[in-house]
């Protein structure tokens, strides 16, 4: 049986639901948002459907996040 006062299986529970949830919602907000859209990147204009648009965007975030968490890591060690 697991102590109570042990914090690291709580927490890492905790991350592991936050995770699930954002990344349903995500899913749902992408679902729900299917017509086409056009995007102007600086000079050239891109004509896509919007779920596109935002997973590319909800990718990039996660990376950006990853990047920033393993860089934060190396500087604490």
């Amino acid at each position: 049986m697991a102590d109570a006062g042990d914090g690291k299986s709580g927490r890492g529970l905790r991350r592991l639901i936050t995770a699930v949830v954002i990344i349903a919602l995500a899913v749902w907000f992408i679902l729900a948002n299917t017509e086409t859209v056009g995007v102007k990147l600086w000079v050239v204009r891109v004509e896509t459907p919007m779920w596109i648009m935002f997973a590319i965007i909800f990718i990039a975030g996660w990376a950006v996040g990853a990047l920033l968490r393993r860089r934060s890591a190396k500087k604490n060690a």
